[in-house]
């Protein structure tokens, strides 16, 4: 005796037949309204935000924070170049040009609102009216602390820039392009480079990497399983009817984290490649079970019938256990992980929609598209051969 959920799976499969360009609109949108949230997809590079905000020494830091403001350190490295091959080029760091490019990059720096302070060698030069190489001598002798900012072969110095820029990326950026301006503004003594790093620049770079490797992955793993799906199919059609759907449950998984303001992090920015690989098993087992019905010669209606309430029961069954399996992980005390579970069980429910309600709709479509062009396609012929009946001999 077929029990409710037996019932309610054949009651969609008689649906989907009876309502297919119907339920085709509904899919389209569907699709478009999700879809909108990609506009409003983000990706959060600070890992603290990540991080368990509850725990003691995490309160502890945020209380430092909001009561002496928080700070980002920039670090400007300033290095001896070797490529530059010149009897001019600076060949020693605490050379009197070196100085003076470091003090007019202090100065420059400082004039900049988010800038709480510079901390360099320039600091113990900046009352002086001139600067040669036997100043420079004279007062690194007088103040043996300024050792601290040279490398141990004065190949190198470092500046340090303090300022409270957030944890916006956009605010970031653009105080580093706001950085490296000051630096191609400044004067520079031939065989001297600049390079930038720090938490703020590395969080930038962070960033870069994270939208990369999100879109990067996301086309391989599309490429690879789209083409193993043509071999295993072995047939470009079957691959699309599969493909497709599962594609449109990626869409609407980022959507929805568009719109409910959810940033991808370390953890999920590449979450759409492991989407992709865990959902599109459902569409292998709703196309092949119902190519299977046809190939026996079961009507369409018979053959969609048995697919949803076959291996809807089946995929239903183990969809619902890697959703609980990834949603378990929302216990985890740690807000990256946290996400990932959460992101992921969505993933594998928007596959599973698809599967269901998609898949069958295109498969329909599909094959009365095919019919109704094979049937135009012998009518042009029979017409012709009337025709050339026709014609005297």
């Amino acid at each position: 005796m077929p029990t409710l959920f037996d019932k309610v799976l054949i009651a969609i499969a008689r649906y989907q037949k009876k309502y297919t360009r119907e339920l085709l609109i509904v899919i389209i949108l569907i699709t478009i309204l999700l879809g909108s949230g990609l506009k409003d997809m983000t990706i959060n590079s600070d890992i603290r935000s990540e991080m368990p905000g509850y725990l003691p020494i995490f309160k502890l830091n945020d209380k430092i924070n909001d009561n002496f403001g928080g700070q980002d350190m920039v670090v400007i490295a300033v290095k001896i170049d070797e490529s530059v091959n010149s009897k001019k080029a600076v060949r020693d760091v605490r050379d009197s040009r070196v100085i003076e490019s470091l003090l007019f990059l202090d100065e420059s720096l400082r004039d900049e609102s988010m800038v709480q302070s510079v901390t360099s060698p320039a600091s113990f030069f900046r009352s002086m009216d001139e600067i040669s190489n036997d100043n420079v001598s004279q007062v690194i002798e007088k103040n043996p602390a300024i050792e601290k900012f040279f490398s141990r072969d004065y190949r190198m110095t470092l500046v340090y820039i303090s300022a409270d820029i957030g944890s916006d990326d956009v605010k970031i950026q653009s105080f580093i392009d706001i950085v490296h301006e000051k630096i191609d503004y400044t004067p520079k003594p031939p065989g001297v480079k600049f390079g930038i790093t720090g938490s703020p620049v590395l969080r930038a770079s962070i960033f870069d990497l994270l939208k990369s490797d999100a879109l990067t992955t996301l086309l391989i793993a599309a490429c690879i399983i789209l083409l193993l799906l043509f071999v295993m199919e072995q047939s470009f059609t079957r691959g699309l009817l599969i493909f497709i759907p599962l594609s449109l449950g990626l869409i609407w998984t980022m959507g929805t984290l568009g719109w409910l303001g959810i940033p991808l992090s370390i953890a999920t920015v590449c979450l759409s490649s492991m989407i992709l690989g865990l959902g599109v098993e459902y569409g292998v087992f709703m196309v092949t079970r119902y190519k299977e019905e046809r190939d026996k010669g079961r009507n369409q209606s018979d053959s969609v019938e048995t697919a949803v309430h076959g291996i809807g029961t089946a995929i239903i069954g183990s969809g619902l256990t890697t959703i609980v399996g990834f949603g378990a992980l929302s216990l985890s005390s740690v807000p990256m992980i946290q996400h990932l579970g959460q992101t992921l069980a969505l993933g594998i429910f928007y596959s599973l929609m698809a599967a269901l309600f998609a898949n069958p709709v295109l498969m329909i479509l599909e094959e009365d598209f095919e019919h109704n062009r094979t049937e135009k396609l012998l009518k042009k012929f029979a017409s012709k051969r009337e025709i050339h009946a026709r014609r005297p001999r």
